[in-house]
């Protein structure tokens, strides 16, 4: 079976989707630099899976640590 180039990577309408965000908020966060890590080809914008795995891991807050 053949890799694709593309493995592991989804498009900008499939991370909004799946976070449950307008494209327009997609665009906001990403030009405010409040998304995961992402790459441009071309016209198109692509997220990694693992990048959005680890950008969700360092927003995650601990709710049992005590001021």
């Amino acid at each position: 079976m053949q890799k694709q180039v593309f493995e592991g990577y989804i498009t900008r309408e499939e991370y909004a989707q799946q976070r449950g965000i307008s494209l327009r908020t997609e665009i906001n966060d990403r030009v405010l630099r409040k998304s995961p890590p992402f790459i441009k080809v071309g016209r198109k914008i692509y997220y990694s899976v693992e990048g959005i795995r680890d950008w969700l891991k360092s927003q995650e807050i601990d709710v049992s640590s005590k001021k």
